[in-house]
């Protein structure tokens, strides 16, 4: 298994997902998508879902 940095799980993991178009935003939750003006965003997915 490869060892999990914090930093580098941080960089990949902290960024939110517009809900309508899949943009993706770096930092603190944005108000609107800079794509296509949508508020409704989520925070990426920590964990793989099994298809």
């Amino acid at each position: 298994m490869a060892q999990r940095h914090p930093e580098a799980e941080a960089r990949l993991l902290k960024k939110w997902i517009c809900m309508r178009c899949s943009a993706t935003h770096r930092g603190r939750k944005p108000r609107v998508c800079r794509k296509c003006g949508y508020t409704g965003m989520r925070i990426k997915a920590a964990e793989r879902r099994k298809t």
